[in-house]
């Protein structure tokens, strides 16, 4: 037999297929003779390099494919969406935005129509030389830069087929311009907008707020809520806390366009559903009084102490038997229709500059010492600790002396004996120091913030400050880096000193509050120990004028004072307002004599450093409410760097209160406009666009 024949194949007889592990192909070869290059090649190793070549080319295959996939299958929708968006389109009909009334339904906004010229990004010309044209033409016409153009087209790439406002308000050259070039510009529109129109814009800035489109955090935030890029959104004041009850729900449109983007016909609609009404508590009437009144008394403070004294104030007028809010304002304000309309760079650089901070909400926001209306606090505290009693009393020879150390009364030659009625009615600086030094800081601390201090009341507006309530805890928390600087390592018992306590008591220190939170003491004092929370928003209706949120009043929590305690300081607060009393020359003149047994107190409270003289600037306060059983009203006026309270501030309030008395049964009512009257009915007619 002869081995070496080369076509002989080893089959099995069973089956004439090659075996399983033999290559058909091969030949066999005789296992004594060296073997064949063929077979030495494929027994040897293969290169790496010649592997990572095709790890490469099989990367490549499968990257290919998977863009195939992608592009034919997983994209689908997008694609098909982009070629129907070529003739057919779903857009959003903005609601009209809520109305908001005073108390008694006095329109305070509207929606005022404009033409306003938009772009849809998806239309606009799509090569780049007509793109840069066509941008650069707009840019004539609106006076918009390209790049700001360029900008706004490409937030909105998420939503290419929804207009985007590029300017609001056209005046009539500039509409007429843009009509007679729309032909030649692909993606651009005419179209009506609503614009917000505050009718009190300047009496009620820092309530109001105003309305603005949504920068790009807000539109993160917010997007998941169904708001759009172009949307408006509320800013500040009620326009941002009421948001959710103002902004209604949108509609749909679904609209037949040509190649261009133009709109042929409308297929379906839905109509939107208007924002909620908001009524708030205040009125109108007085909320106009309590600015008059106020710049009336910064007026002639400024001009008795010159410089930058008296140019900022504030006053707020409230219910303490309900919280609700019946005026608040700051001075200066601000016209919020700047906003509304598109404020320019010039404008905003001019109101963020102004060194009187007119964007400033003083009534919430500004941070201040109290001085002496915060003594009814440091009195309460007294009383409940048993560090006085009703009936003792504290000699004051015009100083309280601890080491080498002197603390004046205001009155230089004392009070004499003085119980706490007497030191409330006569704001005797000793007797407080001395209550205060008595009861420590920890004491005197808790008691303030069960009146509120070092916390936010929880108004219903936004930009409001919590304050401070100083103790030794947070002087070292404050201050620790400082002292730890110094490398004393006694600096953990020195930190508080006890010229810090002594005046704590008297509204000084390191105490800072806001004049809505002097005002919250005053009225939970008043109303018998009842912490009301401050609420300006009145009721909410729907656009068919039913209810969706009645007003409530809201007791945040009853402070832990006795009410026998709060009797004896409120007889102190009756008698400070009387004859005798540190404003009762207020209230013996004739003209506030409809107001029934004011009850008030005075505050002067020291800021800053001290001039060459030794003197310190001085803010202004007085706190009051009437009458002084199951009082209804109570206000706070405040001015900055106004001087002595009893000439700085009390006479503001003192006009305020009067007019409240001879307006009574007007304020105190409310009222609703009948059903149908709806944020869409009270929108200013919007003309027809192109």
């Amino acid at each position: 037999m002869n081995w070496r024949r080369k076509n002989l194949r080893l089959v099995d007889p069973q089956n004439p297929r090659p075996r399983l592990g033999v290559d058909a192909s091969d030949s066999l070869e005789d296992p004594f003779l060296p073997r064949s290059v063929h077979r030495q090649a494929l027994d040897r190793p293969v290169p790496p390099r010649l592997l990572f070549f095709a790890a490469v080319v099989l990367l490549a295959f499968a990257a290919l494919a998977y863009n195939l996939f992608a592009l034919q299958v997983s994209q689908t929708n997008r694609f098909a969406s982009l070629a129907e968006g070529n003739r057919v389109r779903k857009e959003v009909v903005l609601a009209p935005r809520g109305i908001v009334f005073d108390r008694h339904g006095v329109q305070l906004v509207q929606n005022k129509g404009s033409f306003a010229v938009a772009i849809v990004p998806a239309d606009l010309a799509k090569s780049g030389d007509a793109r840069k044209q066509e941008l650069q033409k707009l840019q004539l016409l609106t006076d918009i830069s390209v790049v700001e153009i360029q900008r706004q087209a490409d937030l909105s790439k998420a939503e290419p087929f929804q207009p985007v406002v590029l300017k609001k308000n056209l005046d009539a050259p500039t509409y007429e311009a843009i009509s007679e070039n729309l032909p030649n510009l692909p993606g651009v529109r005419l179209q009506t907008e609503s614009t917000r129109h505050y009718l009190e814009g300047v009496a009620l800035s820092h309530i109001l707020g105003y309305v603005g489109k949504l920068d790009t955090a807000e539109y993160k935030a917010l997007r998941g809520a169904g708001y759009l890029l172009n949307d408006q959104v509320g800013k500040t004041g009620l326009e941002f806390q009421d948001e959710k009850y103002l902004r209604g729900v949108t509609g749909t449109r679904v609209v037949e366009t040509d190649a261009q983007g133009r709109e042929i016909k409308t297929i379906s609609q839905t109509d939107p559903t208007p924002g909620d009404n908001v009524y708030l508590s205040l009125d109108l009437g007085l909320q106009k009084e309590v600015v008059k009144d106020l710049q009336e008394t910064m007026t002639a403070q400024h001009q008795k102490l010159g410089g930058n004294k008296a140019l900022g104030g504030a006053s707020i007028v409230m219910n303490p038997q309900t919280g609700e809010i019946l005026s608040l304002v700051s001075l200066p304000d601000y016209n919020l229709n700047q906003f509304a309309d598109g404020i320019t760079l010039a404008q905003y650089q001019a109101l963020i500059t102004d060194q009187r901070l007119p964007m400033l909400d003083r009534a919430i926001g500004g941070l201040y010492p109290p001085g002496s209306t915060f003594k009814p606090v440091t009195g309460s505290a007294a009383l409940q600790a048993g560090t006085v009693k009703a009936g003792s009393s504290i000699f004051c020879p015009g100083f309280l002396q601890r080491g080498s150390t002197r603390f004046g009364c205001w009155q230089g030659s004392g009070h004499g004996n003085q119980n706490i009625v007497d030191a409330i009615a006569h704001s005797c600086d000793v007797f407080f120091y001395t209550v205060a030094d008595q009861m420590g800081d920890t004491l005197l601390n808790k008691f303030a913030q069960d009146f509120g201090v070092g916390r936010k009341t929880g108004i219903d507006i936004g930009g409001e400050a919590k304050g401070i309530a100083p103790d030794r805890d947070w002087k070292k928390k404050y201050f620790a880096d400082a002292f730890q600087a110094t490398g004393d390592p006694g600096w953990k018992d020195s930190y508080w000193y006890e010229g810090n306590t002594i005046t704590y008591g008297i509204g000084q220190s390191y105490l800072l509050v806001t004049p809505l939170q002097d005002l919250q003491w005053t009225a939970t004092v008043a109303n018998g120990g009842h912490f009301m929370k401050p609420q300006l928003t009145g009721h909410i209706t729907a656009s068919d004028a039913s209810m969706v949120r009645p007003f409530q009043p809201v007791t945040d929590h009853n402070v832990s004072v006795a009410p026998q305690a709060l009797a004896i300081i409120r007889e102190g607060l009756r008698a400070a307002a009387s004859k005798g009393g540190t404003s009762g020359f207020i209230w013996t003149q004739s003209q506030f004599a409809n107001v029934p047994s004011p009850s008030g107190k005075t505050g002067t409270a020291q800021y800053g450093v001290p001039d060459a003289q030794g003197n310190y600037a001085e803010h202004a306060w007085y706190t009051a409410y009437a009458p002084a059983v199951d009082p209804e009203v109570a206000v706070i006026t405040f001015v900055e760097g106004g001087g002595e309270g009893h000439e700085g501030a009390s006479p503001a309030a003192a006009k305020i209160l009067s007019y409240y008395f001879a307006h009574r049964d007007q304020i105190r009512s409310t009222s609703t406009p009948a059903a149908g009257t709806t944020a869409a009915a009270l929108t200013d007619a919007l003309p027809s666009g192109g």
